[in-house]
């Protein structure tokens, strides 16, 4: 219900443009004073409706969203006589500047409306399109669950201007094109945002997502492959130890697949200085796939000195143990 709301007022704001039915007569003011509040910090109240967020570019580190953004604040300048509210341009008044502050790419889908109650009340309301940055930590990857945020400032000080926003104000469409991905809406977080180069604080306003990552499509084609490739390499202990090219032609072959994987997930994710979860099981997993190797090489140089009944007790002794320790990484990995 309360999304309904939301989303019709915007919608009714946003296509209302033709039923004015009175021209504002203001005052006239200086359009760059702020608005009288008696010396308190005047408050900027947003209302955000997520209507699509269509991709989220791990590589790029950024998501690309369809948002209704409506901001209501108060200007006793702007009373007026009528009885309906009315529409203005934006340079007929004052207004917060407020701005996307992690935007990368911005459309705007509709002309901005800004529209004048009788009692002074201000709402400017748009939808846009864009590209926007956030912060991603990759450490759980593939289990992992990122903060999409959409950071609101307006141009002016944190102690003239403040930016607040109610929760029932802030929404999101039941369904989102994204796929391998589930969004839930958080909060906002309120908050100062320094500009070095202006040498102050700007009001801030965070409007926070939580989006986590559905693990199915990483299982099945990364995970699962990546586990039979590791077993691969356990039937080598299964190979008569005379049979001497099959053996090391099949660890050679899993270390150069593992190699392959590597590769392929460097395309997925963006250069990070650390190891994710995939990472860790991944290195784990070429270790024992080189410790395979070390020991079928070990049985082979053993056999043909002639101790055959060390090199009997090594390749039994290996039959148990890579897969006992490849146990102990995965749970050490993907449960720890």
């Amino acid at each position: 219900m309360i999304v309904t709301r939301i989303l019709v007022g915007m919608l009714l704001l946003l296509v209302a443009g033709q039923a004015s039915a009175e021209n504002c007569v203001f005052t006239e003011h200086d359009l760059s004073a702020l608005p009288d509040t008696g010396g308190a910090p005047l408050e900027v109240d947003i209302h955000l409706y997520l209507n699509d967020i269509n991709e989220i570019h791990d590589s790029k580190q950024s998501f690309v969203s369809d948002v209704f953004i409506r901001a209501q604040w108060r200007d006793s300048r702007l009373v007026h006589s009528g009885t309906e509210p009315c529409h203005v341009d934006q340079n007929e008044i004052w207004t917060p500047q407020l701005q996307l502050l992690n935007r990368r790419s911005l459309e705007k889908m509709r002309p901005p409306r800004f529209t004048v109650t009788p009692d002074g009340g201000v709402t400017h309301a748009e939808r846009v399109y864009g590209d926007f940055s956030f912060r991603e930590d990759l450490s759980d990857f593939p289990f992992d669950q990122q903060e999409l945020r959409f950071i609101i400032v307006s141009r002016y000080e944190s102690k003239d201007v403040t930016i607040v926003a109610d929760k029932n104000n802030l929404a999101m469409a039941d369904e989102l094109s994204v796929s391998n991905w589930k969004v839930q809406l958080r909060g906002g977080v309120s908050s100062d945002h320094y500009v070095a180069s202006l040498d102050r604080e700007l009001s801030r306003f965070d409007i926070v997502f939580d989006a986590r990552r559905l693990t199915g499509f990483y299982t099945w084609q990364l995970l699962v492959p990546l586990v039979l490739v590791v077993m691969m390499t356990w039937t080598v202990f299964w190979i008569p130890i005379e049979i001497v090219p099959p053996r090391v032609g099949l660890v050679a072959t899993s270390m150069l697949t593992l190699i392959a994987y590597r590769f392929a997930m460097s395309s997925i994710l963006p250069p990070i200085a650390y190891l994710t979860r995939l990472d860790q099981f991944m290195v784990a997993s070429s270790v024992l796939v080189f410790g395979a190797l070390a020991a079928t090489v070990a049985v082979t140089w053993l056999d043909a000195r002639g101790n055959s009944s060390l090199a009997v007790a090594l390749n039994t002794a290996s039959r148990a143990l890579a897969p006992g320790l490849f146990l102990l990484v995965f749970v050490t990995v993907f449960v720890f």
